[in-house]
């Protein structure tokens, strides 16, 4: 029997019969993997397991994060976020959604509640410090050639939203990632509490000035392979004062009593911070700096949709100790992943907030790598991580190149130089087909998760081809097929010995002496050994109190299972 085959052919004779039958086993890739805790389990790392399934790290619970543990979760792939904060301390601002991110809201059956608490906006408003409107840029067909309007939601409440969708043991807080120790099988994650962390794939979505992203471009660099732009520092471009008031007074403040959210910019002539080239050394600041630029700005005009000549003063005195004063940055690395690490969100790409496509976008990168990572296969090889992984940034560049220079657009019409004044006018004359195209390239790319329920299109523009859906959709497919042939081989098999030993029974009352078993039935007999002894590992490791990382370094792998198929 040649071991070198990826499957063998023998006959075997049943323990009560000299009847031989022939049966065909076929392993998956390889023969059944021992990795039960009481079968000796394959430790890699400190106290790790090694498992079927990649188990995953995800460092930073923002946005882009946390989208990632919820799909991972729903698709069964066991993850930990790791969180250097020990609670959340949000930014009191909104995040603006286009109708892109609908599917997936809708896939984790949080779309209602997303909408419950959101506001609708399918207009820009550019003003004067006259208060005096230059022009509007309308969406307002987007309900019907995508299927939703764009919207703007509370980042407080998204996140929440998000959080509440994951198991509690899979966010850790109050863990903050130094650095990571490459492997060939693995990578260890060390944090600043002194944990040593192993997993099969580390992500980091830890933001512009991720902790992951500068050790995985240190050690890029150190085998010559770091471009040089991506050794460039990040551009520290706009400065900008967050703050959420107090509800507003409708008969103040007219404006909030629309159904859909007022989007308006007013565009100074010579006020404090309307020019963004300038350069901070870091990019929060404390309550008292927010006070600071606050006094400064707050004679800027605003509109309010009532009479008389509102100011930002207006807004600051119902705006809680929330005010904060940050900077933001901007910047497309060239550089993704290496090895068995990859980057997600503002990891990867920074984009300046003025198209308000930075969340969108993140959420976008989380639905195409946990495509990616659902579609490896068993057991998985670093050749297959990477295949994913390039297939991951081939998919998402060009959509990310897009919004870099849609944002430019946008982030123009507020900077004070003769190129704005270009787009001003522009986008102040543009014709209805310019804005109509400018829409179907925002809202065109609507993608979501092979592994969950599809969503069809119910807008009148098809969706863009998603690679990562339909390749991870065909090996879903294929997998459940193999798995399903299986089945009924194993059931046909069993059928076939009953049969025969009924027939034995009957015929011959004479005992046969239980022959050796051959290594066919050997292979069967270990695999139905292993599968007992991960029941009672199973049951013994539940019993134990163990905290989120304990679990999840030693959670033990499912034994890979046979195909057997009779002949």
């Amino acid at each position: 029997m040649s071991q070198s085959l990826p499957f063998t052919t023998t006959y075997v004779h049943n323990i009560n019969t000299a009847t031989p039958f022939r049966v065909r086993v076929n392993w998956d890739t390889a023969p059944v993997k021992d990795t039960t805790l009481e079968a000796r389990p394959r430790a890699i790392g400190p106290q790790y397991v090694e498992t079927q399934r990649p188990k995953v790290i995800i460092v930073g619970a923002g946005i882009a994060g946390l989208s990632l543990g919820v799909l991972l979760q729903m698709a069964g792939i066991e993850f930990r976020i790791l969180e250097r904060v020990t609670e959340f301390d949000h930014a009191e601002s909104a995040i603006f959604l286009n109708a892109t991110t609908q599917k997936f809201f809708q896939q984790i059956g949080a779309l209602e509640e997303i909408m419950s608490h959101a506001k609708l906006t399918n207009t820009i408003i550019v003003a004067n410090e006259d208060r005096k409107v230059e022009y509007t840029l309308e969406f307002v067909e987007q309900v019907k050639l995508f299927g939703s309007n764009g919207y703007i939601i509370p980042r407080k409440v998204l996140h929440n939203i998000l959080v509440s969708r994951l198991e509690r043991q899979n966010i850790v807080m109050g863990k903050r990632v130094l650095t990571y120790i490459p492997g060939n099988r693995y990578v260890t994650v060390k944090c600043s509490t002194g944990d040593l962390i192993t997993c099969d794939i580390l992500v980091g979505a830890d933001g512009v000035f991720s902790a992951v992203r500068q050790n995985l471009y240190e050690e890029l660099d150190a085998k010559g392979l770091l471009p040089p732009k991506d050794s460039e520092d990040v551009v520290l471009s706009t400065v900008r004062l967050v703050g959420q008031t107090i509800p507003l007074d409708p008969e103040e403040f007219p404006a909030v009593k629309d159904e859909n959210c007022h989007f308006v910019r007013i565009i100074g002539d010579d006020k404090p911070y309307s020019d963004s080239n300038k350069v901070f050394a870091n990019t929060t600041f404390d309550y008292s700096q927010a006070l600071s630029m606050a006094r400064e700005i707050m004679d800027f005009p605003i509109i309010t949709g009532g009479p008389g000549e509102p100011t930002i003063k207006d807004f600051l005195k119902y705006t809680t100790t929330s005010l904060k004063k940050i900077v933001l940055e901007e910047k497309l690395f060239k550089t993704w992943y290496h090895g068995r690490v990859v980057l997600l969100g503002n990891a990867c790409h920074k984009i300046n907030p003025s198209g308000g496509s930075g969340a969108t976008n993140s959420i976008h990168d989380a639905i195409s790598l946990a495509n990616y990572i659902v579609s490896l296969p068993h057991w998985c090889e670093q050749k297959d991580i990477d295949h994913r992984f390039k297939a991951y940034q081939e998919e998402r560049m060009p959509w990310i190149k897009e919004a870099f220079e849609s944002n430019k657009l946008f982030k123009g019409m507020v900077e004070k130089n003769f190129k704005a004044t270009m787009i001003r006018l522009y986008a102040k004359t543009m014709t209805g087909a310019v804005a109509r195209s400018a829409m179907m390239k925002m809202n065109s790319n609507r993608p979501q998760a092979a592994f969950l329920e599809y969503v069809p299109d119910t807008g009148t523009v098809p969706s863009e081809y998603q690679h990562s859906y339909h390749f991870t959709l065909k090996i879903l497919k294929d997998r459940a097929a193999e798995e399903a042939e299986a089945e009924a081989s194993a059931q046909e098999m069993n059928d076939n010995v009953a049969r025969e030993t009924s027939h034995a029974s009957m015929s011959s009352p004479v005992l046969i002496p239980k022959a050796p078993l051959t290594p066919a039935l050997a292979a069967i007999a270990e695999a139905s050994a292993i599968a007992t002894a991960r029941s009672v590992a199973n049951a013994a490791a539940a019993s134990l109190p163990k905290n989120a990382l304990e679990t999840f370094q030693t959670t033990p792998s499912k034994a890979k299972k046979p195909v057997i198929t009779v002949i």
